[in-house]
């Protein structure tokens, strides 16, 4: 099946250089210049890849992304000229999974969607046969349906925030370095290297604040979650 992107860009060259690489990789392209429209067609198309710039008519891309999240889980890339730490950090506590820097390279931006899309969506309507949840009694988390339930209703988490509660729940008691949740984040995005920089950890930390908050706790600290200082954080049942 061919897949589908809306593109949000008010730059006329770009959207067009934009449309015509992703149609070049085989998707087919619904391209916006304004961020009402753009979010409006989100929810019409349902598409498996939005991309949106940040600088828009109308709203911004954040809360362009805000909105989109609101009611779809597909995959979000803010594409941007601005490319300070303050922006790229609230891309991603807006809801986007991956951030690049205009101007971009075809080749490498290619490489980055596919990289983005070989990981799972967050949430699947059904469990796959034998999977098995991680269970610690009021919170639950399914790794293959990536479903997580806290009291019994389920919880919409996006991948960065599933991938980091996993990789706790599946070492309680643990401490997990930052620099390391920091490094699993950027190799699933598809970025290598092993230089963890300022604005990595930083990522890490609005990651970690908005899951603790989606499990009911005030976002810098929890039942749940722990922070051990100078190094990283620890899942505990609230039992422990």
């Amino acid at each position: 099946m061919t897949r589908t992107v809306v593109v949000i860009e008010d730059d006329d060259d770009l959207r067009r250089l934009l449309t015509q690489t992703l149609e070049q990789h085989g998707f087919a392209v619904h391209a916006f210049r304004d961020g009402p429209s753009g979010v409006d067609a989100v929810r019409l198309l349902r598409p498996d890849l939005t991309t949106v710039d940040v600088r828009l008519d109308g709203i911004d891309g954040f809360e362009a992304v805000r909105r989109i999240r609101a009611f779809h889980d597909g995959y979000i890339l803010i594409i941007s000229a601005i490319e300070d730490e303050t922006a790229t950090v609230e891309g991603f506590r807006s809801g986007a999974d991956d951030y690049v820097v205009k101007p971009w390279r075809p080749y490498e931006l290619r490489a980055r969607i596919d990289a983005l899309m070989r990981r799972p969506r967050s949430i699947q309507a059904t469990d796959p046969a034998g999977s098995a949840w991680l269970d610690a009694g009021a919170l639950r988390l399914n790794p293959g349906s990536r479903r997580a339930e806290l009291d019994g209703e389920g919880i919409e988490l996006t991948r960065s925030e599933f991938d980091v509660l996993q990789a706790l729940m599946q070492r309680p008691g643990d401490v997990i370095e930052k620099s390391w949740i920091a490094l699993m984040l950027r190799r699933q995005s598809g970025t290598h290297g092993d230089h963890v920089s300022a604005h990595d950890l930083h990522a890490v930390e609005v990651h970690m604040m908005n899951l603790r908050r989606k499990l009911g706790d005030d976002g810098r600290s929890g039942r749940w979650i722990e922070t051990v200082r100078g190094i990283g954080y620890r899942f505990a049942r609230p039992s422990d």
